[in-house]
C-alpha cells in the first residue's frame, strides 16, 4: 500500500483505498443518462449542421453535446485518475487521508470523533461517514470489507 509518515509510538491498525469499480460507478444511473442524453444531443447536432440550422441552434446544440460530454464520459475519466491518489488509513490515534496529486496527507484526531455511520452498496462495499468536532462530514467512500475498517474506529460513537 502506501508509505504513512507516523507520529512516534503510533501503530498503524488499518489502510485501504475505494474499490475501483464501486468508486467509478457508484453514480451509474446518472453516468447512463447522461451517455443516452449525449447520443442524443450529438445527433441532434449533426442534423442541424446538415439541415443548415441558425448560428445559435448550433451553438446551443455543441453546448449541450460538450455538457453532457463533461457530465459523462470525461467525469469518469477524472474520477479514475483520482482513484490514483485516494488512501485512507487509521492509527491508533488519528485518522489520515492523502488524496491528490501533491501526496499531502490530511489528518483528523480520533479523540475528536464524534459519530460514525454506514451507507452499504453490497453486503462487502460500504461508505463510512465520519463526524469530527469542528469539522465537516469525512466520507470514506466505496471500502471494501467496511468492518475491518469499522474495527480499527472507536467503538462508543457508531451509528449503522
Amino acid at each position: 500500500m502506501l508509505k504513512w509518515s507516523l507520529e512516534k509510538n503510533e501503530d498503524l491498525l488499518w489502510q485501504g483505498r475505494p474499490a475501483p469499480r464501486c468508486y467509478l460507478m457508484r453514480h451509474w444511473r446518472g453516468q447512463i443518462v447522461c451517455i443516452v442524453a449525449l447520443v442524443v444531443s450529438v445527433f441532434m447536432f449533426v442534423q442541424a449542421i446538415r439541415h443548415d440550422f441558425s448560428a445559435i441552434t448550433i451553438i446551443l446544440l455543441l453546448l449541450l453535446v460538450l455538457l453532457f460530454l463533461a457530465a459523462g464520459p470525461v467525469r469518469l475519466i477524472l474520477l479514475r485518475l483520482r482513484w490514483e491518489t485516494v488512501f485512507y488509513a487509521v492509527t491508533d490515534r488519528r485518522l489520515l487521508i492523502q488524496c491528490g496529486g501533491e501526496q499531502q496527507t490530511t489528518s483528523y484526531p480520533l479523540a475528536n470523533l464524534q459519530t460514525i455511520a454506514t451507507r452499504s452498496y453490497t453486503e462487502h462495499l460500504a461508505d463510512i461517514q465520519l463526524t469530527f468536532m469542528d469539522s465537516s462530514a469525512i466520507v470514506l467512500e466505496c471500502l471494501e470489507e467496511p468492518d475491518t475498517c469499522l474495527r480499527a474506529l472507536p467503538a462508543s460513537q457508531k451509528v449503522t
